[in-house]
């Protein structure tokens, strides 16, 4: 195949692209739901075996972790989906293997330094985050074992990004979603039950984990990259980095949103609230990471739609699964904020304190799903700047809420915290793209979904969990309540939710297998952040 039938192969309709979206979506929501399973039930080892304070100790450890990976990815993640299909879209792939190497690699000796440095600093990072001499001895340990894992962890999610521009999930969803998750839950029920190895044990558990997920990611790239078929050579490095390098930064700072409320927490209040804080905040990790790998599977489409402004197509693909979206986690969070303390007990009877955090977080998360992908749909477009803006504008928010709240309300302020700051760079994004591309997500399918999974969820909620009480029971009667009028709704008014399309992509996939080869060449057909697990 040349470069230019490949070019030609992305100048898909909008149906297309829906369908190719749709399949990446479906991929990576079942990767994204074994990836929250088994994160659930590591979390739910670590709290039950070792106690808010052993958790609190557990979950400042990984954060400080998160934000040195995240931040040494230099922006590649972003830039590489970015670069790689739109080269892709524009038939200049003879680059694309010195691209790839280059932000790669520039990850790698970025990630070294920060894990030698994390290496060296662990005792005085130890000392602010804990009270007690034998906790900050423990901490101590675990950031020095966490910060050998920092290069495989940035280098497997720069790989990532560079798989998704080639129009596939598959690679990204089984390194991050499939064999990190699961090999951390074997390590960790090794380190805690087999080897009564600690904390320490769990923080190996983490850093090796980090590494099976390279392996596989690392040898797909390296066998598509050599399947590449040649093309035009117009790579201008310069160019990759004013794009990436204000990503750079935005990656620090959105590592920095993802993981500093837990650190806040420990530094102004104790590691037992950093415990109930992080067990609490785990609880929503599902949605988060359904809402990345929706972005995520529609990422290259609006990339290559904006790239040749052909905006209608955008709108469709945004419109579309937006309205999916709302129709799959709409219903989780309503139920989990009906069920929160229930489910919260299940990481030990103490930790049934935080679910009003669990109830706050839902709310947020149910008003960031509703305006659509956000920060995806404003990179897509190639304003890296403005996300930065957004970002850092956010940051302050959490910190200067964290810094008012937390001395004064307790831990429930780090929710207030996130909340506020998550929901204003969702806002800001759609503005911004609004203003630059007049594309917007509250299609007609979103305000559809929406108002279908209020009438189905909230009655019912109200209702069972009145007449039941809290439980098992009232979370499962609310479930199947809410399931049955849902679902009558939905095929009600399933054209409005172009469902047909999910239905034509879920049934009929194999005759469209031959097209989704030649638009992501690769052994076999089909297409594939995550917030860190």
């Amino acid at each position: 195949m040349t470069a230019t039938a490949e070019a030609s192969d992305q100048q898909q309709s909008g149906s297309d692209q829906v369908r190719q979206a749709a399949r990446g979506s479906a991929l990576n929501l079942v990767g994204a739901l074994v990836a929250a399973v088994a994160s659930f039930v590591t979390v739910g080892i670590i709290t039950n075996h070792y106690g808010q304070v052993g958790a609190g100790l557990f979950f400042s450890a990984t954060a400080i972790f998160t934000l040195a990976a995240n931040g040494a990815r230099l922006g590649s993640e972003s830039g590489l989906t970015y670069f790689v299909s739109r080269m892709r879209a524009s038939g200049a792939t003879g680059d694309l293997p010195e691209l790839i190497r280059h932000a790669v690699g520039a990850t790698v000796i970025v990630s070294a330094t920060l894990a030698l440095g994390g290496f060296l600093a662990a005792p005085d990072l130890a000392a602010l985050l804990t009270s007690d001499a034998d906790n900050t001895e423990a901490m101590t340990i675990m950031i020095r074992a966490l910060s050998v894992g920092i290069p495989a962890f940035a280098a497997s999610q720069a790989l990532s990004g560079a798989s998704r521009g080639f129009g596939t999930m598959r690679p990204s969803v089984m390194a991050g979603q499939i064999v990190r998750p699961i090999t951390q839950l074997v390590l960790v029920i090794t380190a805690a039950f087999v080897a009564s190895a600690g904390l320490v044990g769990v923080a190996i558990a983490w850093s090796t984990a980090a590494y099976m997920a390279l392996i596989p990611i690392l040898a797909w790239m390296v066998l598509r990259l050599r399947r590449r078929q040649p093309g035009e050579s117009t790579l201008s490095l310069s160019n990759y980095w004013r794009f990436t390098g204000p990503r750079a930064l935005t990656d620090l700072v959105s590592s920095a949103l993802e993981r500093l409320d837990v650190l806040l927490v420990a530094y102004f209040l104790t590691e037992a609230d950093a415990g109930l804080y992080g067990a609490a905040a785990r609880l929503i990790l599902v949605g988060q990471m359904m809402m990345f790998a929706t972005g995520q599977s529609m990422a290259p489409h609006l990339s290559a739609n904006f790239l040749t402004g052909r905006f209608d197509e955008a709108k469709q693909v945004l419109h579309t699964v937006s309205g999916w979206n709302v129709t799959l986690l709409w219903p989780a969070f309503i139920g989990l904020a009906f069920g929160a303390e229930t489910v919260l007990q299940l990481f030990g009877a103490e930790f049934a304190e935080g679910s009003s955090i669990v109830v706050l977080l839902c709310i947020a998360l149910i008003i960031i799903i509703g305006l659509g992908v956000g920060d995806t749909l404003l990179l897509m477009t190639g304003d890296s700047m403005a996300s930065l803006i957004n970002h850092i504008a956010a940051l302050v928010v959490m910190i200067a809420t964290s810094m008012l709240l937390l001395p004064n309300v307790g831990v429930i302020g780090a929710a207030w915290a996130w909340a506020l700051s998550r929901i204003l760079i969702r806002g800001l994004a759609v503005v911004r793209v609004w203003q630059t591309s007049r594309v917007h997500a509250f299609g007609r399918p979103v305000v559809v979904a929406a108002a279908i999974a209020l009438a189905a969820y909230l009655p019912t909620g109200f209702a069972m969990h009145q007449l039941v009480g809290n439980g098992v029971v009232a979370i499962a009667l609310h479930a199947i309540a809410g399931l049955a009028i849902q679902a009558a709704l939905v095929f009600r008014y399933r054209h409005e939710l172009d469902l047909d399309q999910l239905q034509n992509t879920l049934t009929r996939r194999s005759s469209n297998r031959k097209a989704t080869e030649r638009t992501s060449p690769e052994p076999s057909s089909g297409s594939d952040h995550q917030p860190p697990s």
